[in-house]
C-alpha cells in the first residue's frame, strides 16, 4: 500500500514537471511573437446591430429579391455553407441545401468565414485581398474607382464606411453571380455603374418604413445615409456578432494555465515548432492580413475559361501574386470546412496531411469525396485540375515550406496540432 502511495506521488510530481516544462516552452514562444487574447468588442450600437442583422437576412439588396447575405453564411455552418464552392443568384435553397439548377450558378471560390472580420487587424477581405483598407490613412482600395485613394471622388461613401468589413459589404450585391443577377433580370442588373446600382438598392431599403425609420435612428447626425451607412451597418452586425474572443487558447494566453490539456498545449509547441504554422498564421488572430501560395488543389470553375484561379494575381497584375490567396485567421476553423479558396478539403485532417506532404500533397489529391454534393447540390460533377503543366504552375508559385518540404510532424504531432486547432480555438458567438 506504501508502495503504491509512493509511485502515485512520483506520478504526480512527474505530470507537474510535464505540464509546467509545456507551459514553459509556450510561454516563450507566446512572448517572441507577442501574442494576445482576442477582446470582446466594446463600442455596441444595439440600434446600428439590429438594422445590421435585418440587412444581413433581407433579399431586397438582391437584383431578384432571392438571396441574402444569410444564404451563404449561416451560423449553422461556421459562418459559410458547408459546400466546397457557393452557388450563386438563381440557385434555390439556402446553405448545404442549396442546389444550383444551372453549372453556370457556382461561384468559383468557398464561401469565407465570417469570425472576426470586424477586428481591427483585418484590413484585406476576399480570397484575393481585392478590397483592402489602411487604417491610419483612412483609404481604399476596392473594385470600385470611385471609392480610392487619397481623395476619392465618392468620399461621401467611403467617409460612412469605417473599415474593411464595412467596404466589403458593398460588393457582392454588385456581383452579377453573387446577387445582382444577370441582366435583363432586374433594374440592378442592368445599373450602369456601381454608384447608379447602389443608389437602387438603398432606393429600395429606404421606401420601407422600418429601413428609413433605423436608418435615421442608427445614424441620428446624417442628412442623407448612402451606401457606405449600408456597409457600415452590416459591418457593425458582423463584428460583434461573430467575435471570437473565448476560445481556450484566449483563456490561456490571458493567464489561465489550465485552459489548455496536455494534448492541446503540445498540439500548441507543433504548431509553433514542427508544423511551422506560425509563419503564416500570426498575429492575434493567427492569420487573416498575408497571402501565400500553398498549391492547393483547384476544383470548379474557376476564373478562366481553362478553370484556372490565379487569385491575388488577378488582382494586382504582379507575377508575384500568382496563386496566392489570403491566409485565414483561426478561431473556429473547425467549424468552417470545407477548406482552402476552392473548397478542396473535407476536413482539417486532409489540410494539415496537405502540408505535411508538401510539394507532393496536390499529385495526391483525391477528390472522391466531393461526389457527395453531385446532384444534391451540384447538377454536374466539379471540374478537378489534372493537367500536369498546371499543377506545375501551382506547386512553382508555392510558399517555400511547401515546395521545400521542410514540415515535418509525427503521426503524434499531427494528432496534437488536429487537437489544438479544433479544441483550443474553438469558442461560442453572441447568440
Amino acid at each position: 500500500m506504501l508502495l503504491k502511495l509512493i509511485l502515485v506521488q512520483i506520478s504526480i510530481l512527474i505530470s507537474m514537471e510535464a505540464w509546467a516544462s509545456l507551459d514553459s516552452n509556450l510561454s516563450t514562444y507566446i512572448k517572441s511573437f507577442q501574442m494576445k487574447a482576442i477582446s470582446k468588442p466594446n463600442n455596441l450600437n444595439e440600434v446600428k446591430y439590429l438594422l445590421g442583422e435585418k440587412l444581413f437576412f433581407e433579399k431586397e439588396i438582391s437584383g431578384n429579391r432571392n438571396i441574402s447575405c444569410s444564404t451563404c453564411h449561416d451560423s449553422k455552418f461556421g459562418t459559410g455553407d458547408g459546400l466546397p464552392l457557393s452557388i450563386g443568384e438563381g440557385g434555390v435553397g439556402v446553405a448545404h441545401k442549396r442546389f444550383a439548377t444551372s453549372s453556370m450558378q457556382v461561384i468559383p471560390r468557398n464561401s469565407p468565414p465570417l469570425y472576426n472580420l470586424g477586428h481591427k487587424d483585418m484590413i484585406s477581405l476576399f480570397w484575393d485581398g481585392r478590397v483592402q483598407y489602411r487604417q491610419g490613412w483612412d483609404e481604399y482600395t476596392t473594385p470600385s474607382e470611385v471609392l480610392n485613394g487619397d481623395y476619392p471622388e465618392r468620399w461621401d461613401i467611403t467617409e460612412a464606411l469605417g473599415s474593411a468589413l464595412a467596404a466589403q459589404a458593398l460588393f457582392p450585391i454588385l456581383s452579377h453571380e453573387e446577387m445582382r443577377g444577370q441582366k435583363g433580370s432586374n433594374e440592378i442588373a442592368n445599373a450602369q455603374s456601381d454608384e447608379e446600382a447602389w443608389n437602387l438598392i438603398m432606393g429600395r431599403l429606404l421606401k420601407i418604413k422600418e429601413y428609413s425609420e433605423l436608418f435615421k435612428k442608427a445614424f441620428p447626425n446624417v442628412e442623407e445615409v448612402n451606401i457606405g451607412h449600408f456597409g457600415n451597418a452590416l459591418a457593425h452586425f458582423q463584428e460583434h456578432r461573430f467575435a471570437v474572443y473565448d476560445t481556450p487558447w484566449d483563456n490561456y494566453l490571458r493567464g489561465n494555465n489550465s485552459a489548455l490539456s496536455a494534448k492541446e498545449k503540445r498540439g500548441a509547441l507543433v504548431f509553433f515548432e514542427g508544423g511551422l504554422c506560425i509563419r503564416c498564421h500570426n498575429g492575434d488572430l493567427l492569420g487573416g492580413f498575408a497571402f501565400a501560395g500553398v498549391a492547393s488543389p483547384q476544383t470548379g470553375p474557376g476564373k478562366d475559361i481553362k478553370h484556372n484561379d490565379e487569385g491575388r494575381f488577378l488582382i494586382t497584375n504582379n507575377e508575384m501574386d500568382k496563386y496566392q490567396f489570403r491566409i485565414p485567421p483561426l478561431r473556429n476553423i473547425a467549424l468552417t470546412a470545407p477548406y482552402f479558396h476552392s473548397g478542396a478539403y473535407k476536413t482539417l485532417s486532409d489540410v494539415i496531411e496537405h502540408y505535411r506532404s508538401g510539394i507532393k500533397g496536390i499529385d495526391n489529391y483525391s477528390s472522391d469525396w466531393l461526389d457527395e454534393f453531385l446532384d444534391k447540390n451540384y447538377p454536374e460533377r466539379l471540374f478537378i485540375e489534372t493537367n500536369r503543366y498546371m499543377i506545375f504552375k501551382k506547386k512553382e508559385a508555392a510558399h517555400p515550406l511547401i515546395s521545400g518540404q521542410i514540415i515535418r510532424m509525427t503521426d503524434s504531432d499531427k494528432s496534437d496540432l488536429l487537437h489544438f486547432l479544433e479544441f483550443s480555438l474553438t469558442g461560442s458567438v453572441r447568440d
